[in-house]
C-alpha cells in the first residue's frame, strides 16, 4: 500500500530544484511528543524531537528555565505569565509542524520592561534557536533536466493529473538525496560514462551503455540496457517497458505499479463474487416468493385457510370481549360510583379527556424513570422503589383498561338510545348491559373485518375495517384514561358543562341557595342586610 508521506518525497525535491540558493535556510525539527504541565506557580512546555533531543521551557517560580537554565525572572501573574500560559493552551491541541510553528512563532508582550522583557527575549531566542534545523543536508544534490528549457512541462507534470503525481511518488519512495531528474527529454548514459545517484526519466527514453550509481527510475517510457551497462541500484519502471537489457541491474527490475494492480484485479474481483452472490439470493427469494403466492392462489386449501383464519380472528375477538365484560362487570359492581364518576366526565369533555390521556400516556414512562431514581437515590427509598418498579406500570395499566369500559358503558347507553332493533336487550339501567354492549360495538370493526377476510378480493375491505378498529379503540383508550386522571380514578367530578338546560338548571339551584343564606341571615326580625342583590 502506498504511504501518504511519500507525496512528501517528490515536492521538497523538485522546489529544491527551482530554488536552489535557499539550500542553507531552516525549517522547522520535527517533534514527535510533548508534554505540558501547568499549575499555579508554574508552566512548563517539554518537546522531544525526531533526533532524540528534548527541550524543556518552563516559567517556574518566578525564575525563566530552558533545560536547567535560568535565563531571569518573572512575577507570577504579569504579562509575560499571561503570554506564556496563553501559548501552552493553544499548544495543547497541536503536534508536531504545527505545534513547533506556533512556539516558533511565539513572541514576548512588547510591553515589558527592564529584567522581565531581557528573560523573555532570551527565552524566544533559545526557542528559535532549537526548534529550527538545516532545510536540507548539504550533501544533497538535485538536479532537472526539461526538453528545450520548457519549464512548462514542469507545471503540467505538477498540476495536471494528480495521478501522475501518485505514480512518481511512489517510484521515488527510498531514494537517496543525489537525484538527477529528466522531464520529456531521453537520458543518454554512452559507455564509460558513470553517473552519481539516482536517474528519474519521465515521459522519455533512458538509453545506458554507461554506469548509473544509483536507481534507474522511469515513468512513461522506454529503457534500453546496451551490453556492458551497469545500474547499481534498481530500474524501476512504472508504466515503462524495457526494450533491451543487456546489461546489469545489481538491485533488479521493480514494476513499481504490480502491487497496485494485483490489489486493483484482487478488489475487482471481489466485487464481481458480491455482486453475484447478491444476484443470486434475489433471484432465490424471488423464486420462493412467487411459488408461496402460487400455493397461496392455486392450492386447494387456499379457501380453508382463509376461513380458518377468518374464524379465529373472529373467535379471538369474541374472546377479548368476553374477558373485558368480566372485568367491566367486576368494575360496575365493586366501583360502581367511581367508573360512574369516570364515564360522565369522559361523556361531558371528552376533548379534554383525550388531551389528557394522551399527555399522560408521553409522560408514563418518564415518570416511571424519575421516580425509580428519586427513590433509589434516598436510601430509605430503595424497598419502596423496587415495588415501584412493577407497580406502576400495573397502575397505569389498570387505568387506561378502568377508563376504557367507562368510555364502553357510555358507548353500551348511547346504542340503547338508538332504537335499533337488536338493541332491545340493552337495559340502560344495567350498568354490565351498558358495558358489554359498548365492548361489543367499540369491536364491532375487527370482528367485521375478520368475516370479510374470508371472503377473497376483499383484502383492501378488510385492511381498511382493522384500521377503523384501532382508531376507535386508541381514541377509546385516550378518551378514558384521560378522564380516569382527571378524576383521580373517579374520586372527584371533573368536567365543564356546555349543555344549556344543565347550565340554566345550575344557576337556579345556585340562586336558591343564595335565597336561604340570606334568609336565614335576617335573624328574627326578618330585616336582612342587601349583599349587592342578585338576580337570574
Amino acid at each position: 500500500m502506498r504511504r501518504p508521506a511519500a507525496l512528501s518525497h517528490l515536492l521538497p525535491v523538485v522546489l529544491a530544484a527551482l530554488v536552489l540558493p535557499v539550500q542553507g535556510s531552516a525549517q522547522l525539527r520535527e517533534v514527535v511528543s510533548k508534554q505540558i504541565a501547568v499549575g499555579a506557580s508554574d508552566a512548563e512546555l517539554v518537546l522531544e524531537f525526531s533526533d532524540g533531543e528534548r527541550l524543556s521551557a518552563a516559567l517556574r517560580n518566578g525564575s525563566v528555565v530552558v533545560d536547567d537554565r535560568t535565563l531571569g525572572s518573572f512575577e507570577t501573574g504579569d504579562a509575560l505569565d499571561a503570554a506564556w500560559r496563553s501559548l501552552l493552551g493553544q499548544a495543547i491541541a497541536l503536534e508536531n509542524g504545527p505545534l513547533a510553528q506556533a512556539v516558533l512563532d511565539w513572541a514576548p508582550p512588547e510591553s515589558l520592561s527592564g529584567e522581565v522583557a531581557e528573560a523573555a527575549s532570551a527565552l524566544d531566542e533559545t526557542l528559535d534557536g532549537i526548534l529550527s534545523a538545516p532545510a536540507s543536508d548539504p550533501g544533497q544534490d538535485v538536479s532537472v533536466s526539461i526538453r528545450n528549457g520548457d519549464e512548462g512541462a514542469l507545471a503540467r507534470l505538477l498540476i495536471g493529473s494528480m495521478t501522475r503525481l501518485s505514480v512518481i511518488e511512489e517510484a521515488l519512495e527510498g531514494v537517496g538525496s543525489r537525484l538527477s531528474i529528466h522531464i520529456e527529454e531521453d537520458l543518454d548514459v554512452p559507455a564509460g560514462e558513470v553517473v552519481e545517484g539516482t536517474v528519474l526519466v519521465i515521459d522519455g527514453a533512458a538509453n545506458v551503455a554507461g554506469e548509473i550509481r544509483g536507481d534507474l527510475v522511469v515513468i512513461d517510457g522506454d529503457v534500453t540496457l546496451e551490453p556492458g551497462s551497469i545500474v547499481g541500484g534498481e530500474l524501476r519502471l512504472a508504466d515503462a517497458r524495457v526494450v533491451r537489457n543487456e546489461g546489469t541491474v545489481e538491485g533488479g527490475v521493480v514494476d513499481v505499479l504490480a502491487t497496485e494492480r494485483a490489489e486493483v484485479s484482487d478488489l475487482r474481483d471481489r466485487i464481481r463474487e458480491e455482486i453475484r452472490d447478491e444476484v443470486r439470493r434475489d433471484i432465490r427469494s424471488e423464486v420462493r416468493r412467487a411459488a408461496r403466492s402460487s400455493d397461496d392462489g392455486f392450492s386447494l386449501f387456499a379457501p380453508v385457510r382463509s376461513v380458518v383464519r377468518g374464524i379465529g380472528g373472529v373467535i379471538e375477538t369474541i374472546f377479548v370481549v368476553l374477558v373485558l365484560g368480566l372485568l367491566g362487570a367486576a368494575a360496575a359492581a365493586f366501583a360502581g360510583e367511581n367508573l360512574e364518576v369516570v364515564a360522565e366526565t369522559a361523556r361531558r369533555a371528552p376533548g379534554r379527556a383525550a388531551t389528557v390521556g394522551l399527555a399522560g400516556t408521553f409522560l408514563a414512562i418518564p415518570v416511571w424513570i424519575l421516580g425509580a431514581v428519586a427513590l433509589v437515590v434516598s436510601i430509605v427509598g430503595i424497598p419502596v422503589a423496587i415495588a415501584w418498579l412493577p407497580l406502576f406500570p400495573a397502575a397505569v395499566a389498570v387505568a387506561a383498561i378502568f377508563g376504557y369500559l367507562a368510555v364502553a358503558k357510555n358507548a353500551g347507553e348511547w346504542l340503547a338510545d338508538s332504537g335499533y332493533e337488536w338493541t332491545d336487550w340493552i337495559r340502560p339501567s344495567n350498568a354490565v348491559h351498558t358495558i358489554a354492549a359498548g365492548l361489543i360495538g367499540l369491536s364491532l370493526a375487527f370482528g367485521v373485518a375478520h368475516l370479510v377476510s374470508i371472503l377473497p378480493f376483499f383484502g383492501f375491505l378488510s385492511g381498511l375495517l382493522t384500521f377503523i378498529g384501532v382508531i376507535v379503540t386508541l381514541a377509546a383508550f385516550q378518551v378514558g384514561f384521560g378522564a380516569v386522571i382527571l378524576t383521580r380514578g373517579g374520586r372527584r367530578r371533573e368536567y365543564w358543562s356546555t349543555d344549556p338546560d344543565e347550565a340554566w338548571a345550575a344557576a337556579m339551584d345556585l340562586d336558591s341557595d343564595l335565597d336561604a343564606a340570606a334568609e336565614a341571615g335576617a335573624g328574627p326580625g326578618g330585616d336582612a342586610p342587601n349583599r349587592g342583590g342578585h338576580d337570574v
